[in-house]
This record gives structure tokens, C-alpha cells and sequence, in this order.
């Protein structure tokens, strides 16, 4: 993996995770502001044992959290035990470098071990990395996830 380490994150990471969160406001795609996602986000998802890092030499290059989600049961599709992929960003300086591949495939790993049967991310139409991400991953490697329904929604 190319001397990365993926791993939950801990309360000594939250502020370099939200100085990441920061970086990627306006950054092309991105919906996120100084405001969302927080420090007590992040707070929420580690005590939830939601948010994971990938690091590279202990700096965080990339952060996602794998979540439960009372709106996801309103959702009209067939997993009886889904999670949804949110606040996934790779640091600018180490975007186009497959980062957000290993990020997203650690993440499908991490949640079939974790017992769920789907996975759902929303992205934003503008997000044309987070698309490409999700259609390759999805779509070439389907077969490797037999077993665990993976979509995404583009919303608006």
C-alpha cells in the first residue's frame, strides 16, 4: 500500500482532521464550509468509531467515516443492513495520486467486517473527482464485492 496506514482515527487526530476539512473548502466539487464538517463532527465520529484516516509518514492524507444513518432506511433499495461512506476528502497536495482508491477500498473492507450488506455515498453533481472515484471503484471492481451493494446517489 505504498507505506500507508489506514486506521480509526483517535481524539488526538481532530485537529489535523478539521485543518484537512478546511483545506478542502473550495476546492473544486467540494460542498463543504468552515462550519461543516466540525470538530464536534469529528468528535461524534470518532466516539461512534466511524472516522478512519490513512496516513503517510503520521501526517493524514485522507479521512472518511463509515456511518450508520437512520435516513438511510428510507431509502428504497435492498440492503437490510447499510452504512453510508461520508466526509471522505483527500488533502489537496496528495489528490490525483490513487489515495481516494485505497481510502475507498479500506472503507468497503472495514465495512463488510463490520456486518453490513450495502453501502451508500452521496456526492454532488460538481464533485467530477468524487464521480470518477465512485463509477471505477463501483463499476471495474463490482465483482471483488459480491455480496455488499455498493451505489452512490448524486444529489444536487
Amino acid at each position: 500500500m505504498n507505506n500507508y496506514e489506514f486506521q480509526l482515527a483517535t481524539y488526538d487526530d481532530i485537529l489535523k482532521i478539521v485543518s484537512l476539512y478546511h483545506r478542502l473548502v473550495g476546492t473544486p466539487g467540494c460542498t463543504w464550509n468552515l462550519d461543516y464538517p466540525s470538530k464536534e463532527t469529528a468528535e461524534n465520529d470518532i466516539k461512534n468509531n466511524w472516522l478512519y484516516t490513512l496516513k503517510k509518514n503520521d501526517k493524514i492524507v485522507a479521512v472518511a467515516s463509515v456511518c450508520d444513518s437512520d435516513e438511510l432506511r428510507d431509502l428504497q433499495w435492498k440492503p437490510k443492513k447499510p452504512c453510508e461512506l461520508a466526509r471522505i476528502g483527500v488533502d489537496p497536495s496528495f489528490q490525483r495520486q490513487g489515495i481516494g482508491t485505497i481510502m475507498l477500498k479500506n472503507i468497503i473492507r472495514i465495512a463488510k467486517e463490520k456486518g453490513y450488506d450495502g453501502i451508500i455515498m452521496l456526492v454532488s453533481k460538481t464533485n467530477i473527482a468524487a464521480l470518477a472515484l465512485y463509477k471505477k471503484t463501483v463499476l471495474r471492481d463490482a465483482e471483488k464485492y459480491l455480496g455488499l451493494i455498493l451505489t452512490f446517489t448524486v444529489t444536487r
